[in-house]
């Protein structure tokens, strides 16, 4: 039975444990208050979980929500940058939330124990999307679920992906929307405008600073999401 606990998650966090899978071993990265953790831990849905961050302040944040939560028995924080000082033992489910696509994708690279095929990592990127999903197709990861949610005037995808050792090509379009533009959910519709929205800025910006070709090739990506859409 799951507790009261001293915060509540948002949508965006909550949509990343919806991910986890039950009886794991979780590892949280950029943990910060290691409010998933916490949360996962005190409901009873996780074997245990590793609270990691690059840095002391947001660690001793996490450290204190852990022990004011009453699960200190099932989740540590440990200080990495990263999965550098993580057993592969203590991460059979990774979460990356909250921080840059490009910063995600350094990790994933460097970790190598994360191609083993029986890992499930749940991203959560907040800039440089596209990057990321490009760097998941070209290196044998498949995304199995794509899912968005919105948090006040701002919307985010949550990824569930593992490795299967499949490299993929990625059209434009998929490194942009990814597998929402699959989904009929006003969540995934409202991110994909929002994706059109930003697209067309780019593309505005770089027309008024006369780098025409650049904002032709944005333009066909746009275009190619527009399509897609109406065909939803």
């Amino acid at each position: 039975m799951s507790r009261r606990l001293s915060f509540t998650l948002d949508d965006r966090l909550s949509l990343c444990a919806s991910f986890v899978r039950d009886g794991t071993r979780l590892a949280d990265v950029g943990t910060d208050h290691a409010y998933l953790p916490v949360m996962l831990a005190a409901d009873g849905k996780i074997r245990s979980a590793v609270a990691c961050d690059v840095r002391q302040g947001p660690l001793e944040n996490a450290k204190a929500s852990i022990l004011q939560n009453g699960v200190e028995h099932l989740v540590r924080a440990v200080l990495s940058d990263g999965l550098d000082n993580v057993s592969p033992e203590d991460a059979q489910d990774v979460v990356m939330a909250g921080m840059g696509g490009e910063l995600i994708a350094q990790i994933i690279h460097r970790t190598q124990w994360l191609y083993d095929g029986s890992r499930r990592l749940i991203l959560q990127p907040m800039t440089r999307m596209e990057t990321l999903r490009l760097f998941l197709y070209e290196n044998g990861f498949c995304i199995e679920q794509e899912k968005a949610c919105v948090v006040g005037r701002k919307c985010y995808s949550v990824m569930c992906c593992r490795f299967d050792g499949v490299k993929r090509l990625c059209s434009a379009k998929e490194q942009y929307i990814g597998r929402l533009g699959e989904d009929p959910s006003e969540e995934a519709r409202r991110y994909v405008r929002m994706t059109e929205e930003k697209l067309q800025k780019k593309i505005n910006g770089l027309t008024r600073s006369g780098r025409t070709d650049e904002a032709a090739s944005f333009e066909a990506v746009l275009q190619e999401i527009k399509e897609s859409s109406n065909q939803q």
